[in-house]
């Protein structure tokens, strides 16, 4: 095995400061479901405003890491500490947000042990996701309608990413129901 081969073959986590880590993050999924027809992407420069203004403030605490091989970016996650919602429920709460991955569980178990080691540094001792900084943020996970088309507010991911948290010790807390309203063929007369 050469030494470019070696080195796509290690998963580096790297905390996300610089500006060009801030563009990997945010463009992360573009290059990651290009071709996919039901992903609906955020719009940009909202993803930017909200990822990095609010990051740390009075209300919350937060980080953003990026996993690669070798410089190719593999998958990225943001955690998340809601300092009110940890003393309204009387918890110690971390989140996960943005958690999106390629299909390798090598990755997958990267990207969750170093917002939990991060949350760990910071006296948390649960988490819980994907919950964003409120319920605005795209939340959940997809676990089935992969061939429908995602809407601007919910999130889409691929078939394989159930597997990715249960390989790393994750378990479904509770169903989310999403369904599509149509406008009626005809004119209910008792409406009016």
């Amino acid at each position: 095995m050469n030494e470019a081969s070696n080195a796509e073959s290690y998963v580096v986590i790297r905390e996300v400061k610089t500006a060009i880590d801030k563009k990997a993050f945010v463009d992360f999924p573009l290059r990651l479901y290009k071709g996919c027809p039901y992903f609906v992407p955020p719009l940009y420069s909202e993803e930017m405003k909200l990822l990095f203004s609010r990051g740390n403030n009075e209300n919350a605490a937060s980080v953003f890491y990026l996993a690669k091989k070798g410089d190719r970016v593999v998958g990225r996650i943001q955690g998340i500490i809601q300092f009110q919602h940890n003393l309204k429920h009387a918890c110690t709460q971390i989140q996960f947000t943005r958690f999106d991955c390629i299909e390798d569980t090598k990755v997958a178990a990267a990207l969750f042990s170093a917002v939990e080691q991060w949350g760990y540094e910071r006296g948390m001792t649960e988490i819980c996701g994907p919950l964003g900084f409120s319920d605005l943020d795209r939340e959940g996970l997809l676990i089935d309608g992969f061939e429908e088309i995602s809407t601007f507010e919910e999130q889409y991911n691929y078939p394989y990413y159930p597997q990715l948290l249960e390989a790393a010790g994750y378990r479904k807390d509770v169903d989310w129901l999403e369904f599509e309203l149509r406008k009626p063929l005809k004119r209910n007369e008792k409406l009016i």
